[in-house]
């Protein structure tokens, strides 16, 4: 029997990745299989499917299943806007935890905050990034290159300080 390496385990399949980007682009379940023309039911569990792979099983993990995907190169991040918002190191923590982690006392313990603060944290974080929600603003944090290589990359001197702020951080 021949054993499957991590990058073979963890391929999607074409309907997963029209999936995937739809949940980077932070489509509900109802939102991305209208979208996609399917079943609801068929939508979720292909995002299930996704989580299965990347071994992340928690319901709450659709921002973690985004930030894997994305992490794993398998699609492109989401179009973002030029400008990246100015992010402390500490928001930086914030947003590394929750795009890691899919349970809230993960989240807290990574990224040095109280349990009680994270969701409130993470919805001003959407707020500032000017997502739509937790799972877009993984997908606009990968697109800027707080989480991975920027695929909006300019000379724009805002974007760089946050991009260099995000790989110092890192």
């Amino acid at each position: 029997m021949k054993i499957q390496s991590a990058e073979a385990i963890t391929q999607l399949t074409p309907a997963e990745k029209r999936v995937a980007e739809r949940l980077v682009a932070g489509a509900s379940n109802i939102q991305g299989a209208q979208e996609l023309g399917m079943s609801t039911t068929t939508f979720a569990g292909h995002v299930a499917s996704i989580g299965r792979k990347f071994q992340i099983t928690s319901r709450s993990g659709r921002a973690a299943r985004a930030h894997a995907v994305l992490a794993s190169k398998q699609i492109a991040p989401p179009s973002a806007p030029a400008r990246a918002p100015r992010l402390t190191a500490a928001d930086l923590r914030l947003l590394r935890a929750f795009a890691t982690y899919p349970e809230t006392p993960d989240i807290a313990r990574a990224a040095g905050i109280a349990q009680a603060d994270v969701r409130s944290q993470i919805k001003n974080l959407v707020a500032e990034a000017g997502a739509d929600n937790e799972t877009h603003l993984i997908g606009l944090a990968h697109a800027w290159g707080f989480l991975g290589p920027s695929r909006n990359a300019t000379s724009d001197s805002t974007t760089g300080a946050a991009s260099e702020s995000a790989g110092a951080a890192q």
